[in-house]
């Protein structure tokens, strides 16, 4: 079964999401700081991590952040807790690279576990997927989320990476802000296009001159001219 790090700082709400997921059949470790979670995720790298967002030592988007860009770590789930509601503390959540992002008082247990299932299941799918990518001057490691540009290794940041991905696995079809939405983000709640347009004009720079291949089709989306 499935080990989670609870990192919360409540113990209260500690207690009733390790009551949860046990409950259900996952291994639960837990800490209060933020310090120690980067600790224990380098020492035993655990399935998936539910990160508060307000902890002592580090706070959550710092610990996230060290985390994402971490090749050693980067692909472990990450769930943002927060009694945060803004919907520009979620754009800076997933934006750092989060998989997911719920607000506390209104976290129910079949949706707490439900949302750990979805980020476990599109880990398991992703570590299946092809290994490398390659369209142009680009390639892709999937296994170790690296991108090369002539050899040249490119710094993307987690939804960068997974929006080049899924451009390039597109062959030239049109991707919907929904379809962007639903398999980079994977959260119907959080549907703004203004972020999407963000990332890729973020990603587009960093491509350069194979940044010009995202192409945005009016009133449709985007997409990818395709080069084999």
């Amino acid at each position: 079964m499935a080990r989670i790090l609870v990192v919360e700082d409540e113990p209260d709400f500690a207690r009733f999401l390790g009551g949860v997921l046990k409950k259900e059949g996952f291994v639960v470790s837990e800490t209060d700081d933020g310090l120690q979670a980067l600790k224990m995720v380098k020492e035993s790298p655990p399935d998936l991590l539910l990160l508060d967002w307000n902890l002592p030592g580090k706070n959550g988007i710092d610990v996230c952040r060290l985390l994402k860009t971490d090749p050693a770590t980067r692909a472990i789930p990450i769930i943002m807790l927060t009694v945060r509601g803004a919907e520009t503390d979620a754009v800076l959540g997933l934006e750092m690279g989060a998989d997911d992002y719920v607000v506390k008082r209104v976290l129910r247990p079949k949706e707490l576990v439900a949302r750990v299932r979805v980020c476990l299941r599109k880990t398991s799918v992703q570590s299946s997927d092809e290994k490398t990518l390659r369209s142009g001057n680009l390639v892709v490691d999937v296994a170790r989320r690296e991108v090369r540009q002539s050899g040249k290794l490119i710094e993307l940041r987690m939804k960068e990476f997974d929006l080049l991905c899924a451009f390039i696995r597109s062959q030239g079809r049109v991707l919907t802000r929904a379809f962007l939405t639903e398999s980079v983000w994977g959260d119907e709640y959080f549907g703004t296009s203004r972020t999407i347009d963000t990332t890729i004009g973020r990603l587009r720079e960093k491509l350069g001159r194979e940044g010009d291949r995202i192409q945005s089709i009016k009133g449709l989306g985007y997409k990818f001219e395709d080069q084999t």
